[in-house]
C-alpha cells in the first residue's frame, strides 16, 4: 500500500522516476472508458493509451491520443515516440492512424519484441 501511495504522490507531482509523467482519464460523456499517460523519454514524449474493450474501434483511442499529443506539444515537446508490441495489431493501427511512422524494432525491458514509432508534433 505504501508503494501505491508513493506512486500517486509522484503522479500528482507530474513526475515519475525524475521524468515528466502525467496520466489522464479517457471519458465518453461522463463515463470513464480508459486512460492515457504521457511520459518523457530522452527529451521526447511517449503516450500510452489504454481503452476498455467495448469502446475500442470507435475512435475513442485516436481522439484521446490526439488530445494527449496536443497537450504534450503545449508543454514544449516536439517529438512523440511509442514502443508497441509486435502482436498488438490494434495499437499498431492506432499509431499509424494518428500519423506515427515505423522507425525501428526493439526488445522491451520485459522481453517482448516491439516496433518503435515516431511522430513529429512540433507543427
Amino acid at each position: 500500500m505504501a508503494r501505491v501511495e508513493e506512486l500517486i504522490r509522484e503522479w500528482n507531482q507530474k513526475s515519475y522516476q525524475g521524468a515528466y509523467f502525467e496520466m489522464f482519464a479517457v471519458l465518453c460523456g461522463l463515463q470513464p472508458v480508459g486512460r492515457i499517460s504521457l511520459y518523457e523519454r530522452e527529451g521526447s514524449i511517449s503516450a500510452g493509451p489504454e481503452i476498455i474493450e467495448e469502446y475500442r474501434q470507435k475512435g475513442v483511442g485516436a481522439a484521446a491520443l490526439t488530445l494527449a499529443l496536443d497537450h504534450a506539444k503545449m508543454l514544449g515537446y516536439a517529438e512523440a515516440t511509442a514502443q508497441v508490441r509486435k502482436n498488438n495489431t490494434a495499437s499498431i493501427r492506432l499509431h499509424k492512424k494518428c500519423g506515427f511512422t515505423l522507425s525501428g524494432e526493439c526488445v522491451t525491458s520485459r522481453g517482448n519484441e516491439a516496433f518503435l514509432f515516431e511522430k513529429d508534433i512540433s507543427a
